[in-house]
């Protein structure tokens, strides 16, 4: 896990360039406390900064083939690392490191482009090759490692995060302000590809970019398919999803660092512990709850799974007290304005496990939406279906038509006549609790930078649900693109990488992803028993206890989050309301930049 940047010019590399590089280094230290390194030549550079987890003696970067027509820097984890370097070894290639990095080298001088099909994990690269002149940027599947990039007057840079662009490479800074009130009003980015900072773009997961004299091209490697094709049974679709969970905790276990597992007591984690447990390895597990007696906590649950699947258990308990300082500790470390109440508790948490001698940690991210784990999201699923059905029987013709409509009526006619269907379809329905306090703040907000003054009033931030599709996969998929993306695993990058640490999630191995997309919905869902199958998979891994257990968070008590936005006090934002989300947005230009 590191930080990289990478600039290519158009015109020459001055020490003016190679200073800025170094700049980044600097700037993204706590990414990569372990070795730094960089490399340029007359047109382009690459900047590495490392957190060493596998080769830890052989892996400094930037990395080159044996003829050093190669250069790479990469930022995450190849998994399958070990069978790849077979594969090549057997082909004639020689490796000089012991880091899983270096397959991706020889990948490509073996494959080229297609290089990007073999590689599973979480990743974010740039590879300069010499000999086409030509820089490729490129971003693994589902997202799991950013990677941005801006155009500049003279080339453009690729950096694993935004603020070390907007410091060092941008001379006049440029507020999207579409983009920042949509976080505001939904958390996190909808936008895949635009960010709050106007020059600043996102390469988006599944993305490549080939770079040389002609500019850049951007290239579309893997997206996620939701067409059913799966011809197994029920059984069979079972058993091979157990087994590439299996395979998926079993590969991302490998590290030559202490490794954790966080287990919250829910399903996700759980399932990863016990399969990881399963290994024969000694596996640790970290749990964590709050001061006090609160709903949300689940220790209780944790300590006796742990007992019984003989894993080593540490629990860390979080003060609510500390969590003043814990504000203003964690938004030095992200540079959108993601707004989950929940990142506090996460960065106390990491910091605990990191003082426990952990540097890798297992989590539970994405079981929910890959597998369908939110009520409220199925309920909304259901009424956006009833509301098709209504829609299609107009206009009228045939007299089984109108048959067919007396039938849906019988069944449905208190959700058509409140026009419900049966949750409410309107502004209210995508991140609902957030919508009040947007209102209240849009009604006289304000933004003044640079001179300008921007009124949020005036800013359209409707999402609305298309008709025509699948209504629980177009939920999922959106939930899959944006929310997990843009916030979970956003937040897991930047509160894990702020305190040196890997985050890993194996549930949403591409593999794994693609097999249960492939699945026929009615397989796999259930509106009335979220996550189904994947508790039909894993009844004979996990207790009842967990398995039907009612679904918590660890989001800390909103008293405490009310009294934080009181003593808050807007420095770039004029509005009479203040709430978390535009309290941190408020923030993030304060620190970014005045």
């Amino acid at each position: 896990m590191c930080g990289i940047t990478a600039l290519y010019k158009f015109t020459f590399f001055d020490q003016q360039d190679r200073s800025k590089l170094e700049l980044s280094n600097r700037e993204m230290h706590y990414r990569g406390p372990d070795d730094e390194g960089l490399w340029c030549n007359e047109i382009c550079g690459l900047a590495h900064t490392r957190l060493s987890i596998i080769g830890l003696q052989k892996g400094r970067q930037p990395l080159f083939n044996e003829d050093k027509s190669l250069v790479l820097i990469c930022n995450g984890e190849i998994y399958n690392y070990i069978e790849l370097k077979r594969l090549l070894e057997a082909k004639g290639h020689f490796f000089n490191s012991d880091t899983d990095s270096e397959t991706i080298l020889h990948l490509y001088e073996e494959y080229g482009i297609h290089c990007l099909d073999y590689l599973r994990g979480m990743f974010a690269f740039c590879l300069w090759d010499n000999r086409k002149q030509q820089l490729l940027a490129a971003r693994d599947r589902i997202g799991e490692k950013s990677l941005y990039y801006s155009f500049l007057p003279t080339g453009i840079v690729f950096c694993t995060e935004l603020k070390t662009i907007l410091k060092h490479f941008l001379d006049k800074k440029q507020i999207d302000a579409h983009s920042l009130a949509e976080c505001i009003r939904y958390n996190y980015p909808l936008d895949l590809k635009n960010t709050w900072i106007e020059q600043i773009k996102r390469l988006q997961a599944g993305e490549y970019a080939l770079v040389d004299e002609k500019g850049p091209e951007f290239h579309r490697y893997w997206k996620r398919e939701l067409t059913p094709h799966f011809t197994g049974s029920f059984k069979e679709a079972r058993s091979e999803t157990l087994r590439l969970m299996r395979e998926s905790v079993n590969i991302c276990l490998r590290s030559d660092v202490p490794v954790a597992v966080l287990l919250s007591g829910g399903i996700d984690s759980s399932a990863i512990a016990a399969l990881a447990r399963e290994s024969g390895r000694e596996v640790h597990v970290i749990t964590a709850g709050y001061k006090g007696d609160h709903a949300c906590d689940e220790r209780e649950t944790a300590r006796r799974f742990a007992k019984e699947k003989s894993l080593v258990y540490h629990e860390v308990e979080l003060d609510l007290d500390d969590f003043r300082e814990l504000f203003d500790e964690y938004s030095r470390y992200i540079d959108e304005p993601v707004a989950d109440v929940a990142s506090m508790s996460q960065w106390a948490l990491y910091k605990k496990a990191k003082s426990l001698g952990f540097i890798v940690l297992l989590s539970g991210l994405g079981g929910d939406e890959l597998f369908y784990g939110y009520p409220e999201s199925n309920k909304i699923a259901g009424s956006l279906k009833i509301k098709q059905e209504h829609q299609n029987f107009f206009p009228w013709k045939g007299f089984r038509k109108k048959l067919a409509f007396l039938r849906f009526m019988a069944t449905n006619w208190k959700y058509v006549l409140q026009a419900g269907y049966p949750c409410q379809i309107n502004d209210k329905t995508t991140v609902p609790w957030t919508y009040n306090d947007y209102i209240k703040f849009v009604s006289n907000a304000r933004l003044k930078y640079n001179g300008e003054e921007i009124s949020f009033k005036d800013l359209d931030v409707h999402y609305s649900y298309q008709d025509g599709q699948c209504e629980i996969d177009q939920i999922y998929a959106s939930t899959f693109e944006t929310f997990m993306t843009t916030l979970c695993l956003y937040l897991a990058d930047r509160l894990g990488m702020g305190n040196s640490l890997e985050i890993r999630s194996p549930l949403i191995d591409y593999k794994l992803v693609e097999l249960v997309s492939s699945l026929p919905v009615e397989m796999k869902y259930r509106e009335e028993i979220p996550k189904f199958f994947m508790k039909e998979t894993l009844k004979e891994i996990l207790p009842d206890y967990i398995l039907q257990a009612p679904k918590k968070g660890f989001t800390p008590p909103f008293s405490f989050i009310h009294e934080l936005n009181k003593e808050y006090r807007y420095k770039n934002i004029i509005a009479d309301h203040i709430f978390f989300n535009s309290m941190l947005a408020d923030r993030m230009i304060s620190l970014l930049l005045n």
